[in-house]
């Protein structure tokens, strides 16, 4: 019988470690939201840690990867709401004895350091390795002290050294291409938030990363019809290196942008929303069940689909934006 090797296995224990912690952080930002009644400077008292802890959790796990989040993104993601309307809703006046007892507790309060150590860390080893199954350390929080914009700055870096340039290459020069379908955003029910997301994601990352260098861009809204979609990617992709596409990848009758692009490819690259999927569904089970699909088009640019929410379509950016100059560089190879 075959005996998978030890990095197989550790491979597996890893995916396994993440997958059920992101449960457990699901199900604890679920109880908080369930428990607004809860003062984040009780939480402070008692445990030594609140909910804009799991804020900078969050955003400190998201530079750790590349991920660009800022710390309003991240406190969103564990409030259920802004943080500005959850305060107004639900914060009320510290008392007395709530800041008596904050004072007298601080010692066990999250301390900073960890920014340290991340700073530590090779830069080209982010994401090159996987560690082996491991318990989560009993030390305190590092990071509740920090000030969240130590947290979010230079968040593209690691993945930016990680996989941008390729063997002192230099950055490539691309036109890019976002084509948003939506029957509301093309009827004008309300305005296109996706398209210029995407578009401005792509702006910064060629910005920061300096593995490309954007040429030109084009934005174009179409209603979720196939021939619609057809028609415009035909359009874009003649004119463009990388298309980008936002909605109508999920499995609602009118979501047909999938079979769109299909009409368009000459070849899939299914590993791309593979690798989307394979990441986004840890923290959103739901982004399993997207249909999209990449892959080169018959004139020669790469396509990607993206989902049509503005959130959902930047945290599949943050998959795969790193991945594009090495298929660009060897699409281009071939041209």
């Amino acid at each position: 019988a075959h005996v998978p090797s030890r990095a197989r296995i550790a491979a597996r224990m890893t995916s396994l470690q993440t997958q059920i912690e992101a449960h457990a952080f699901r199900a604890l930002l679920a109880h908080m939201r369930a428990r607004n009644d809860v003062q984040n400077i009780d939480l402070m008292n008692l445990a030594g840690f609140c909910r804009n802890c799991c804020a900078k959790w969050t955003l400190l796990g998201a530079r750790t990867v590349g991920y660009p989040m800022t710390y309003d993104e991240a406190c969103e993601y564990v409030y259920g709401e802004p943080y500005g309307d959850w305060k107004k809703k639900h914060q009320g006046k510290a008392s007395a004895e709530q800041l008596a007892a904050f004072e007298s507790g601080r010692r066990l309060h999250a301390k900073h350091d960890a920014l340290e150590a991340l700073e530590a860390t090779p830069r080209d080893a982010v994401g090159a390795t996987r560690a082996p199954f491991v318990s989560v350390s009993g030390a305190l929080s590092e990071v509740c002290c920090t000030p969240a914009e130590e947290l979010s700055s230079g968040g593209g870096d690691a993945v930016a050294a990680a996989c941008a340039l390729r063997d002192g290459a230099a950055a490539r020069s691309v036109r890019v291409g976002v084509l948003t379908c939506s029957d509301r955003a093309a009827a004008g029910t309300y305005a296109d938030e996706s398209g210029p997301l995407v578009e401005r994601a792509v702006c910064e990352y060629a910005a920061a990363s300096g593995a490309l260098v954007i040429a030109e861009t084009s934005r174009v809204v179409v209603a979720d019809d196939v021939d619609d979609i057809e028609a415009a990617l035909r359009d874009l992709t003649s004119r463009c290196d990388l298309v980008l596409t936002t909605g109508g990848t999920g499995c609602a009758p009118r979501d047909v942008t999938p079979e769109a692009t299909a009409r368009v490819l000459a070849r899939e690259i299914p590993g791309i929303p593979e690798a989307i999927r394979a990441v986004t569904s840890i923290a959103e089970p739901r982004a399993a069940l997207s249909r999209a699909v990449a892959g080169v088009a018959v004139a020669g640019a790469l396509v990607v689909n993206l989902p049509g929410a503005p959130h959902a379509a930047k945290q599949c950016l943050g998959v795969c934006l790193p991945l594009f100059p090495r298929v660009l560089d060897t699409l281009a190879e071939r041209r």
